[in-house]
């Protein structure tokens, strides 16, 4: 029985699928010093279903600190990203492979590609993921990181 549900895991979580949603993350962001640990807030925000729901509505109005004072979005986000860290990295790999972006000096993602294949399933948390960079805006990395409560990577 845990092989099937290992199965299951490994087809819905894949870098193969999941790896678009980082690019058109990094489409929208603006470049900043240390921006590619925004990647590991990715697939625990655009994947999980309440702050999934809040993202795809996001507007340019929208900040961290409204997003925040929802606790559906909150809930668990730490323990998400622990889960999800391993695979952040499949996906950065597999993008940076595949010439989709590149990393330069002061670890700031550049994206090389605007093409974006992506599975069916996944276009609500494709929206959602170029929403992100709305509720981001000026703020660092360690700000952003702060205000979302997490405290380890």
């Amino acid at each position: 029985m845990s092989k099937i549900a290992d199965s299951i895991y490994q087809i819905h979580n894949n870098p193969f699928v999941l790896t678009p949603l980082f690019v058109e993350f990094f489409r929208h962001i603006q470049p900043k010093p240390k921006n590619i640990l925004f990647a590991y807030l990715v697939l625990p925000l655009v994947l999980h279903e309440d702050s999934k729901k809040w993202l795809f509505r996001a507007k340019t109005t929208s900040s961290i600190h409204t997003f925040s004072n929802k606790t559906e979005n909150m809930f668990g986000l730490q323990e998400r990203i622990r889960l999800y860290k391993d695979l952040t990295n499949q996906c950065i790999q597999y993008a940076i492979d595949n010439q989709m972006i590149k990393i330069s000096g002061n670890l700031i993602v550049e994206v090389l590609t605007t093409e974006n294949k992506t599975v069916g399933n996944l276009k609500e948390s494709l929206k959602a993921s170029s929403n992100l960079h709305k509720i981001f805006k000026d703020l660092d990395v360690v700000a952003i990181y702060r205000l979302l409560g997490v405290k380890e990577l």
